[in-house]
């Protein structure tokens, strides 16, 4: 039976697991929380010390709340470490932060916070008013491509939210066609929506706008996906209801084979769903697994029967 053979063959595991109650995944202790470009390895420091930003979009921080009641959270403090990561052909940094750590900053200063989950449509206009029928060269460049790509990975891996890009046909010729098609967007989408306006604003700089929240950015080049991931993140905010931790219990059988053990340990310890998890009891029926999760019960409970629970609360 494989409760008779679960100290021989699962000892490291097991080991593991009772000098350490609890078994935090990449999520949570090792958080996986910024992603850069892997041509800015020689300034990972800087990165770092600048990484405030991202992270406070990343837990949806307002942060004219950290300047009103001046605070100040030192990513340094809170960073563990990086690795080089690869996500369709395209090399990245990944950051790791201390979850656990930035959170507790957040609880001791009484920061709101929020996890989120959705999904964003992006409406994109591009014009450059220089160069007549160039709308074309615009889509196709590297660096706006790049952007597009970039955005919408680490808004999934990061925010949960998934961005939905479509580029539009015509681009505003004036405030009373954006206007027009802000309403138009306002009735036809059931969801959370963007409008992001990219123009020429001069023969050096670029604008990129977001009519619906009437902000406006001058830049030299076409990188947009820092403030794009901020008025995704705002506008799922609009609509999103703070999700609170929960904490569940679920039983497998004991004679389940030791591959399929391997299999819910490695899963408990990957998924991004899964916060951290405790193994409370073995004996001869049942392996007991308590874990802690932002997914709701009826989510939680489609995950672990998913996995094979025979029972679960």
């Amino acid at each position: 039976m494989f409760f008779k053979n679960l100290t021989s063959t699962l000892g490291i595991i097991l080991s593991f697991t009772f000098m350490f109650p609890k078994l935090y995944s990449q999520e949570s202790d090792n958080f996986l929380l910024l992603y850069e470009n892997y041509d800015k390895l020689n300034k990972i420091e800087e990165i770092i010390e600048k990484s405030e930003t991202k992270i406070l979009t990343k837990y949806g921080v307002d942060k004219e709340f950290i300047f009103d009641n001046n605070l100040i959270l030192d990513p340094s403090k809170h960073f563990i470490g990086y690795q080089i990561k690869i996500f369709n052909d395209k090399r990245l940094i990944e950051l790791k932060f201390n979850k656990s750590s930035i959170e507790n900053f957040f609880k001791e200063n009484l920061v709101p916070y929020l996890a989120f989950e959705g999904k964003v449509k992006v409406f994109i206009g591009v014009n450059d008013s220089f160069f007549q029928n160039s709308n074309l060269f615009i889509l196709e460049d590297n660096v706006f491509q790049e952007e597009l790509v970039s955005a919408k990975l680490l808004s999934e891996l990061n925010q949960n939210i998934d961005l939905d890009f479509e580029i539009l046909d015509s681009f505003p010729s004036s405030k009373y066609e954006e206007d027009e098609m802000l309403s138009m967007f306002s009735e036809d989408e059931k969801s959370n929506w963007i409008l992001m306006l990219i123009n020429r604003f001069d023969l050096n700089n670029w604008s990129i706008s977001f009519p619906k929240n009437s902000k406006i950015f001058i830049k030299n080049n076409f990188e947009f996906q820092n403030i794009l991931l901020e008025e995704a993140v705002h506008e799922i905010s609009q609509t999103y209801i703070i999700t609170e931790k929960n904490t569940f219990t679920a039983s497998f059988n004991s004679n389940i084979s030791e591959d399929k053990f391997e299999e819910i340990i490695e899963l408990l310890a990957q998924s991004t769903d899964i916060l951290n998890f405790n193994i409370i009891t073995i004996d001869n029926s049942f392996i007991t697994i308590e874990f802690e999760t932002y997914l709701n019960k009826e989510k939680a409970y489609n995950l672990m029967v998913d996995s094979g629970a025979v029972s679960y609360k």
